[in-house]
């Protein structure tokens, strides 16, 4: 959704900008006034929430207590909205820090680690021609309900994931099919493939690999029991789903009869703060634990690195900004006007003075320090005239309009929009920004509703067929979230081809092949590789940043002191 990224990391000082060029100096400040009025307007309104007494990290002293209230309460607080717990039909994030709590898998992915490790499954065999998997099931696990956790119900799962055909199942088109299991007794069951999967074991450790009680079966009705899933939980994971009341709170209760090691944290309430203020000021209060990565912008960040009880956790990671490119939009079907729009963004700038650091430039949607990365594609500069010849070859020289969407409550991405709008404007271009609540902009680009998109991506599993399939294939087209309809046949022959070779040099020299083909074609833009940083209350201990799963928040393991 390759090695593993220790001996690979990434060091904090690569994440460092370059200097203004000084013929640009002008353009760049127009642009970081809107930014700086933008980032202004945040700190105002925080100040308003404020007790009205001045300086917020001198009220902490006093309106924080040094100890958690309650050391079995586990508070995390997010602005992005959680569409449905289907853990077979969501693309979302969001959706995916709960289903991990909820459910189990064969394999799994474990702090900052990037190999799998047994879950469900205790062990496996592998043939000698990498075609059939055998697994062999823990017997104590149990689903929520108390009934065990069967071969039957690996093999439900799986078929039940291919039918309804949404998330990840995209992925194993060609690899497994409906056919592809046998079970061979209540706790073993063989896998065969279509053909040789290089990745296939890391796959299962991903959010399409959740198994879910076969009992689902009873509530299928006309939609394999989307709609009944959607708001219950049919798991074995460590936690159960208490309650819910859409858009305002979702809380987990801890799995008392769990089969594997017991969860540390009783309760779990993941709270939607709309305003990242307000997240702010509960964190400084002792009222939160933990916020949410993407919910903070890196200045509010720096601000907060000298408060009273708050630590400021940073660590490398997978996670690319993305812009998608709807090439089925006119005018956005012709290659000269993307790659003019790939000259009109103002890489240093986001990375610097956005960023303010904790980014850096990507050539593509492989991050480094992962397998396959290419450090030889063209990385575009921030170059407004090569950008208007671009669009007077293609014939757009008297510009157009053009309108990217981006989710609600995201300061970095708001302010990336507007720098952009700034820009494309130099160029002719008059690009409507266009915000959406987190479930509406993921329904609207994956359906193609969109011309442009600005989003993020981490991969669920360290292999670059995970982050190219999804984004670079044709049968990922939409659902599968290739965002851009990007089609190709070549880079689909080499995708296929990447996933049924095991010569790990030749699977490289085909992802970084396809990553040069990508640059040229732009069907995307990648503004920045991000350093991931996490507030938190200095009493919350256990908590691991993955690099993949920048957004997996371990409750579980999680203490407070």
């Amino acid at each position: 959704m390759p090695s593993s990224i220790i001996g690979n990391t990434i060091k904090n000082d690569q994440f460092g900008g370059k200097p203004m060029n000084k013929s640009r100096l002008l353009g760049k400040a127009m642009s970081l006034l809107l930014i700086v009025m933008l980032a202004l307007t945040g700190c105002n309104k925080y100040n308003q929430e404020s007790s009205g007494e001045g300086n917020t990290s001198e009220n902490n002293g006093t309106n924080a207590s040094a100890k958690p209230s309650d050391p079995n309460v586990f508070n995390f607080a997010t602005n992005q909205d959680i569409p449905h717990l289907d853990p077979h039909g969501t693309s979302a994030n969001t959706s995916f820090r709960v289903t991990y709590m909820l459910y189990d898998r064969l394999v799994t992915y474990d702090g900052t680690d990037t190999e799998v490790k047994p879950q469900l499954a205790e062990k496996w065999d592998i043939s000698d021609d990498g075609l059939t998997y055998t697994f062999y099931l823990n017997k104590e696990a149990k689903f929520h309900d108390g009934t065990p956790v069967t071969a039957e119900a690996v093999k439900y799962s799986f078929t039940r994931a291919i039918d309804v055909g949404k998330s990840a199942a995209g992925q194993f088109k060609g690899v497994i099919n409906k056919d592809s299991f046998e079970i061979v007794d209540d706790h073993t069951i063989k896998i065969k493939l279509e053909q040789p999967f290089a990745p296939f074991i890391k796959t299962l450790g991903t959010v399409f690999g959740n198994i879910v009680n076969p009992k689902l079966a009873e509530h299928h009705g006309d939609d394999l029991g989307e709609s009944y899933i959607a708001d219950k939980d049919m798991g074995s994971g460590p936690y159960v789903l208490e309650s819910w009341d859409r858009g305002q709170k979702l809380v987990l209760k801890a799995n008392e009869d769990y089969w594997g090691t017991s969860p540390t944290m009783k309760t779990v309430n993941i709270q939607i703060v709309n305003e990242p203020s307000t997240a702010r000021l509960m964190l400084e209060k002792g009222e939160i634990d933990l916020i949410d990565d993407t919910m903070l912008s890196p200045d509010v960040m720096k601000q907060m690195e000298d408060t009273e009880g708050i630590e400021i956790v940073k660590s490398p990671g997978y996670a690319i900004d993305d812009i998608a490119i709807n090439m089925e939009k006119e005018p956005l079907d012709n290659v000269k006007v993307r790659q003019a729009l790939a000259y009109a963004v103002n890489y240093d700038s986001i990375n610097k003075d956005i960023l303010l650091d904790a980014g850096k430039r990507v050539g593509g949607i492989i991050p480094e320090g992962m397998f396959g990365y290419n450090p030889d594609v063209k990385l575009y500069d921030f170059d407004l005239e090569k950008a208007k010849a671009l669009l007077k070859e293609a014939g757009y020289e008297k510009g157009f309009d053009l309108e990217l969407l981006i989710s609600e409550n995201n300061e970095v991405r708001k302010n990336i929009a507007v720098m952009m709008q700034s820009d494309l404007k130099q160029i002719g271009i008059n690009l409507n920004i266009k915000t959406l609540a987190w479930p509406t902009f993921l329904e609207t680009v994956t359906s193609g509703g969109h011309q442009l998109a600005l989003a993020s991506w981490t991969p669920d599993y360290p292999d670059p067929d995970y982050n190219l399939w999804y984004f670079a294939h044709s049968s990922s087209k939409g659902p599968g979230f290739n965002l851009a309809y990007f089609d190709n046949k070549n880079v689909d022959q080499l995708l296929e081809e990447g996933r049924k070779t095991v010569d790990e040099n030749r699977r490289e020299e085909i992802y970084k092949e396809i990553q040069t083909i990508m640059n040229d074609e732009v069907p995307y833009i990648f503004p920045s590789q991000r350093l991931v940083e996490v507030a938190k209350r200095e009493w919350v201990k256990g908590f691991e940043i993955n690099p993949m799963n920048t957004w997996y928040v371990p409750f579980q393991k999680i203490t407070k002191e």
